[in-house]
């Protein structure tokens, strides 16, 4: 990040954060940090490739999935069930149909229809 690019008024926060990332500039750091790394690589630590570790993870996974699918299912048979009991239920035991519509829309008629019933009598 550049200076001009900046547009922060507080310098001295700023100057806090660059001291404290801030790569370490003395050579013992430096040294210390290859012996490290040489070390790690003399040991032959290394398991194999980065899929390994996945592999380790696979059999929860899978385990995992599986409870999943299963509780899926189960929630989807239960809704099945309710669906067709619901279905079932309104099939049985039909609720009856009002009156209402019919004696409303006879006794507001829709003009001329309602003259026409009345100059038919």
């Amino acid at each position: 990040m550049t200076d001009e690019r900046w547009t922060s008024g507080d310098a001295e926060l700023t100057n806090a954060l660059r001291a404290l990332y801030a790569a370490p500039s003395e050579e013992s750091y430096w040294d210390a940090l290859e012996s490290r790394i040489l070390a790690h690589i003399a040991r032959g630590d290394d398991n194999g490739s980065w899929w390994s570790e996945l592999a380790e993870m696979a059999r929860p996974g899978l385990a995992a999935a599986a409870a999943l699918i299963f509780a899926a299912s189960l929630a989807l048979v239960h809704s099945r069930q309710l669906e067709v009991s619901s279905a079932y239920a309104s099939v049985i035991s039909p609720t009856p149909a009002t009156i209402e519509p019919a004696t409303r829309a006879a006794a507001i008629g829709d003009g001329d229809a309602a003259i026409h019933v009345l100059i038919s009598r």
